[in-house]
């Protein structure tokens, strides 16, 4: 199913992107990969990748091209098969996950049954838009929209309460933009002047192929929606969550954002009563309050009706689906074509539908051998976090007590959920493709609003198993770990342990790490949100990410791109931090098994390349200039100069020194965990 999981409860994903497992994969290090000529010292990441990356160039369907989608492509062929047996057995019983999963897939795959209906399925909102006569109105229709998964306006969700996770709170944030972030609006360099363009004509380009040929609106969208993002805040800004955590009453919020409607909006949607809720950006709601007030009711309509269309053009017939296609994932991403109807499908599945597919998913691939080596792993990493934790010169007995409490409070998943979702009353059927997005995302939202009142669920997880991933949860302190990532180049039960200590275990350690990067360290081990710190320590740990900051924001991409050291500061941290506490891991387990030199390289150096293969990575000018701007997580090759630039335990093995390009002076070198 689609999850609607906040990002700060999924606070830091190791990096976006599916792939699915599958038990044959190659063992250990890929030599052919690498590039010999290149001297480790100057540049390791094409030393460890660099004859792979020159020989796979992104295929025209892909915006990028790594070990993730690697991973993906291999595996996708039991997705298929998974999904073209549901689709087929039309014995399944009525009701059941085969049969839901088979008849959402059937729908999906029969594009002359969507081409047929073209924007059918859409009239009635289209026709309830139009209807509208006054402002008042307007709530009726906004909530209905919401529970379709059509987030006009602004976003509302139901999660843990920062500061007291035990229990559900209410959430309201920004949103309601076409374009992926408020600095595509904002930014007057001439790509961004040039994606606005695109965009506008990708508004009357849709409008037409919906039948709307005469009238413009992509001007009056494009002016609300920028009025909208001025007052957003940005996406490094967001990361701070205690400035997000605003707790206000109803009675103040409706008070203070009288067109807005607030009080109606949530009776609409029958949420339980509530007295309280965090508005996370006050600005945000300041100003969609004036934009109701003084908007002409007609800009408002255009903004709505565009908001269904923009929705739904993926869902509908192929001639707005290429459109969309067009915009989202060419002019946005550098994708040159669309990907077979068929792997579509399998995406489409995952994003509706998933854990009906995972489940289903993890009866034929996952293996408990994998689970127990991983876990193991993870008793040797927090063994060595902990040595770590108690041997930090710059922290005090006060905060060091409160930080291993924390460590030893981490809660650990694996695999997939001990207790699966019930989804007895999702209803799939055989009407239409868009018609079955909208009652999953209902069922999904009517899940969501129910858990206020109830105890937190602490079984749930917030990523399907088939997603190639890990994450940490603050509120939860706890590290996740899906079936897919147990297996190749991640983990290779084959494979020695000097390369899944380099792989598996780094991201272990970056997960672990998360809980005490700039903003998981703000979090107790209970997961509320809390100063745990001396301020001395407090003050040392930030003057200690200052260098990394400092270090990321001079890497570029080109003469004008170059990474955002702030906004990648604790997915930095956790890259830096997870590698160091895995390599310390790793050297305890030499003690009791020791290693050996394969193919000239010493274990220690098998440890780095294993790490950096991970991380090769290819990807079009358009998807890496998205990345810059709205992902925290720095580029692949970034990854690797990164945090071994810091370790002089990389110098020892590569003999990196002075007058080589990946030399940092030691006064220089970023060392936090």
């Amino acid at each position: 199913m689609k999850r609607i999981v906040p990002s700060i409860f999924v606070c830091t994903a190791l990096i976006l992107g599916l792939a699915f497992i599958n038990k044959k994969e190659p063992k250990g290090i890929d030599f052919s990969a690498m590039d010999k000529s290149v001297v480790a010292g100057d540049d390791f990441y094409r030393f460890a990748s660099g004859t792979w990356i020159k020989n796979n160039p992104v295929p025209a369907s892909e915006s990028r091209w790594n070990s993730f989608s690697i991973v993906s492509e291999r595996n996708n062929t039991i997705l298929r098969q998974i999904l073209e047996q549901a689709a087929a057995d039309k014995s399944a019983k009525p009701g059941s996950n085969k049969a839901k999963v088979g008849a959402f897939y059937r729908l999906f795959m029969d594009t002359i049954k969507r081409d047929g209906q073209g924007i059918r399925p859409c009239l009635g909102d289209l026709a309830a838009i139009n209807s509208i006569q006054n402002k008042e109105q307007l709530n009726e229709l906004i909530s209905k929209f919401h529970k379709k998964g059509i987030r006009c306006f602004f976003n509302f969700y139901v999660g843990q309460d920062l500061k007291n996770s035990t229990s559900y709170i209410t959430y309201i944030s920004q949103g309601g933009l076409g374009l992926p972030d408020r600095d595509y609006y904002l930014k007057q360099d001439a790509k961004s002047i040039y994606i606005r363009e695109e965009y506008n004509k990708h508004i009357q380009a849709t409008s037409q192929l919906f039948g709307f040929s005469e009238e413009k609106i992509s001007d009056e969208v494009i002016s609300f929606e920028t009025e909208l993002a001025k007052a957003s805040m940005s996406r490094t800004e967001r990361r701070n969550q205690e400035k997000q955590y605003n707790k206000r009453s109803l009675l103040q919020v409706d008070t203070d954002y009288p067109e807005v409607r607030l009080a109606a909006y949530f009776q609409l949607l029958q949420v339980k009563p509530f007295d309280s809720l965090i508005v996370s950006q006050p600005d945000f709601f300041a100003q969609l309050n004036k934009l109701l007030a003084t908007t002409p009711l007609s800009t408002i309509k255009a903004y709505l009706r565009w908001n269904l269309m923009n929705n739904a053009a993926g869902f509908l017939d192929s001639k707005l689906e290429k459109q969309n296609f067009y915009f989202y994932a060419t002019v946005l991403s550098g994708t040159k074509e669309q990907k077979p109807l068929w792997k579509r499908g399998i995406a489409a599945s995952n994003n509706i539908v998933g854990e009906l597919l995972g489940q289903l998913f993890v009866e034929k691939t996952f293996s408990p051998a994998s689970k127990q080596r991983v876990n193991a792993m993870v008793d040797d990493i927090v063994a060595a976090f902990k040595i770590r934790i108690n041997n930090l010169s710059w922290m005090s007995n006060e905060t060091r007590e409160k930080a291993l409490i924390k460590l030893a409070s981490f809660n650990r998943k694996f695999g997939y959920p001990d207790k699966w979702d019930d989804y007895s009353k999702l209803d799939i059927k055989e009407d239409s493709y868009i018609e079955n997005n909208y009652r999953a995302n209902e069922f999904d939202f009517n899940d969501m609003i129910n858990n206020l009142g109830k105890p937190i669920d602490k079984g749930r997880w917030g990523m399907l198993p088939q997603t190639v991933n890990a994450y940490y949860s603050p509120t939860l302190n706890e590290i996740v770990f899906p079936a897919a990532i147990m297996q190749p180049p991640f983990f290779d039960g084959a494979a020695d342990d000097a390369v899944n200590y380099g792989s598996i275990g780094a991201v272990i350690g970056h997960e672990l790490t998360h809980g005490f990067d700039d903003q998981g360290a703000k979090y107790g081990a209970d997961g509320n949100l809390k100063s745990w710190w001396t301020e001395e320590d407090k003050k040392s740990f930030e003057e200690k990410t200052k260098v990394l900051v400092n270090q990321f924001n001079g890497y570029f991409v080109s003469d004008s791109l170059h990474v955002n050291g702030e906004l990648t500061l604790g997915e930095n941290i956790a890259d830096l931090g997870g590698l160091t506490i895995a390599y310390e891991a790793y050297q305890m387990r030499l003690k009791k098994n020791p290693g050996k030199i394969v193919n000239g390289f010493t274990p220690e150096q098998r440890f780095f390349i294993g790490f950096a293969q991970i991380w090769k990575n290819n990807a079009r000018p358009e998807a890496m200039r998205q990345l810059i701007l709205t992902d925290p997580h720095s580029p692949g090759e970034f990854r690797v100069f990164g945090p071994l630039s810091n370790m002089p335990q990389f110098y020892q093995a590569f003999g990196v020194k002075e007058g080589n390009k990946m030399y940092r002076k030691p006064e220089s070198r970023a060392n936090i965990w």
